[in-house]
């Protein structure tokens, strides 16, 4: 398969080119160094919940004939988010490989029903929602064109996907959680490790391969030290801290099977050394192993033509590893933002270069901060989908993640 390319949070290697440049530009047009969207052009900085906006669409081409997209809803949009999904990955082509959904307690159910993912797992999330409207914001990566794409089952359930371009393989599993949901949250948290671990296995990963988590605990700040304790003690077994430590997210927000933990993990095999992996530490802030929770600032993933950088769940902490500004949503804001912008452009990117990201907020009130903030600084936030949940820490108030990518340039 023909794969000049670039990246995304389910990345193949890939090209990244909107739908209306795409039937603009000759082929070998030139990499480009912006990531570019569908709804860019007509989505203002920060408005990331109104009602009526189309849905973002971000698309990476994979030679001639293929191509990653990228679908983010936010807010009351034109149409129930189940029927949107599907409708724009039909317009693409696209078979949905994942998807995240973050909805009302109250109307959670009822809105998870009606979301037919074509086989697709769904990581879903529920906390409370401003006006209890059910489905709140969705974000579905789909793969049109893409061949040998093997689905991942872990007792008959679809927990995920295996595929592969010319430079490397790639695993993507999501919304996996113990079965025994009576169990301890330990021993569940141990179930999701060990099932990720197998299921990599049956397909030739290895665990050390991890790139990216994410970890959605059910009230996670009554055991989020108990879960940190399994997670060392899992990436001691398998010796992921003599390899690379991956980058991650942990927030706490409810899921419908009353699991005390979902674990979602991206992989990446390298193909004959194609594909470079490091760890990318933080301008601002130390590393979390120092503090006992093990995961990297950011990883980045460097292709013969193209770089991807993965940034962690980034919040308010300071250098020392404490949270900052208690009690201060705008300036837990302003400081994380900043934190975010020192990573990227310690790896000569910016916040165009943006392709897909997350905002959690402790509370519905404070999105509207978060807006103002995008709006004073002309930072674009259609790529963006959003959520309401806690964090790993009861004293932060917000939190980001972020994928990012650009052309080959000289980094020192």
């Amino acid at each position: 398969m023909n794969t000049d390319s670039t990246i995304s949070e389910a990345p193949c290697g890939i090209r990244l080119r909107s739908e209306a440049t795409a039937r603009q530009e000759p082929r070998g047009f030139p990499w480009p160094t912006r990531v570019v969207s569908l709804a860019g052009a007509r989505a203002q900085a920060g408005r990331l919940a109104k009602k009526g906006r189309a849905p973002d669409i971000s698309t990476f081409r994979l030679g001639q004939h293929a191509s990653v997209n990228c679908i983010t809803i936010n807010g009351k949009e034109n149409g129930p988010v189940e029927s949107i999904i599907r409708d724009e990955a039909k317009k693409l082509k696209a078979a949905i490989l994942n998807q995240f959904v973050f909805a009302d307690n109250n109307m959670y159910l009822t809105s998870l029903k009606k979301l037919v993912s074509e086989g697709a797992p769904i990581a879903c999330l529920n906390h409370t929602v401003p006006g209890g409207k059910g489905i709140f914001s969705a974000q579905a990566i789909a793969l049109s064109g893409i061949r040998n794409v093997e689905p991942v089952k872990v007792n008959g359930r679809r927990i995920g996907f295996v595929y592969e371009d010319g430079f490397a393989r790639y695993c993507f599993l999501s919304n996996v959680f113990a079965q025994n949901v009576n169990g301890s949250r330990p021993e569940q948290a141990g179930i999701v490790f060990e099932t990720l671990e197998k299921a990599m296995a049956q397909h030739g990963f290895q665990f050390t391969e991890i790139v990216r988590t994410w970890f959605f605990n059910d009230h996670i700040l009554d055991w989020y030290g108990e879960f940190n304790k399994v997670r060392t003690d899992f990436f001691k077994k398998t010796g992921i801290f003599e390899k690379t430590v991956p980058a991650s997210t942990g927030i706490g927000a409810g899921n419908p099977h009353g699991a005390a933990l979902v674990g979602n993990v991206f992989a990446v095999q390298p193909k004959n050394g194609q594909v470079k992996i490091q760890a990318v530490p933080s301008p601002m802030q130390e590393s979390a192993l120092n503090y006992k929770s093990s995961f990297s600032r950011a990883i980045e993933l460097e292709y013969p033509t193209h770089r991807c950088l993965l940034i962690s769940g980034t919040a308010s902490i300071s250098k020392d590893g404490e949270t900052a500004f208690l009690d201060d949503v705008v300036s837990q804001i302003d400081l994380t933002m900043r934190v975010a912008e020192a990573l990227l452009q310690s790896r000569k990117m910016d916040w165009k270069s943006i392709f897909r990201g997350r905002v959690y907020f402790k509370h519905p009130d404070y999105l509207k901060y978060f807006e103002e903030y995008c709006q004073k600084h002309k930072i674009p936030g259609s790529h963006l989908a959003v959520a309401f949940t806690d964090m790993c820490r009861g004293a932060l108030l917000f939190e980001i993640e972020l994928d990012a990518l650009i052309s080959k340039v000289s980094v020192q």
